[in-house]
């Protein structure tokens, strides 16, 4: 009879302890929900298309003229153009790697997970490297006009056609219109063009001439 009211007791304790557990992860399923609808994805989604959209426009000039304009004029300062916009798509990627990562270290244990923003996210990632070494090209920037090396202009030539497959993906404003559920799709899609990319070219990203100098100051 005491060994029965034991067990009794033992598997109330085990269903309440099963219970907390379940609770607690239904509250941090809610919560990484609230961040997944609250992160004002389609916002992101527009500013990344009007940074890939502006810098096509921006590249082509800069080869057209073999020059960088940097003056405060209606069409100048393409280098902080350039750096603001590589910069903010950076950020933009920053965070839902971020979040991601979250999702994934929670996803294990959770009774309905928040869906991935890039599947099999890693360090081995290229894009986010690519953005970075991209906008270090045009930084620090000037008002001083520069005339376009040999050697800045096949990085700005790489750089325009990275930025083009980019384009392919997001389309324009017109044509194209993405929707939110679409997001970790176009995220990954833009992870894929770019590894593809550099597999084409058969351009070692970490050892090429281009790509390493991208990190040196901008114009040398």
């Amino acid at each position: 009879m005491i060994l029965k009211k034991r067990l009794v007791l033992i598997g109330c304790c085990l269903a309440f302890v099963m219970l907390l557990l379940l609770t607690y992860s239904f509250y941090k399923e809610k919560r990484m929900y609230e961040q997944y609808l609250t992160s004002n994805i389609r916002q992101d989604i527009v500013d990344l298309k009007s940074a890939i959209i502006n810098n096509d426009v921006i590249f082509n000039r800069i080869l057209e003229n073999d020059k960088i304009i940097n003056e405060t004029v209606e069409d100048g300062e393409q280098a902080r153009q350039l750096h603001y916009n590589l910069r903010a798509m950076s950020q933009i990627i920053d965070k839902y790697s971020l979040m991601n990562l979250s999702f994934s270290q929670e996803s294990s244990w959770l009774v309905k997970p928040a869906p991935l923003f890039i599947n099999d996210l890693g360090l081995e990632n290229i894009w986010p490297r690519t953005l970075h070494r991209m906008h270090m090209t045009f930084d620090p920037v000037d008002h001083t006009n520069r005339t376009v090396s040999a050697e800045l202009k096949a990085r700005i030539q790489e750089y325009q056609q990275l930025n083009q497959r980019w384009l392919n993906i997001v389309g324009d404003f017109e044509s194209t219109v993405i929707e939110e559920k679409d997001w970790p799709r176009i995220l990954n899609d833009m992870e894929q063009a770019t590894r593809a990319y550099f597999k084409e070219k058969k351009v070692d990203f970490v050892e090429d001439d281009i790509w390493r100098d991208a990190l040196n100051p901008r114009y040398n």
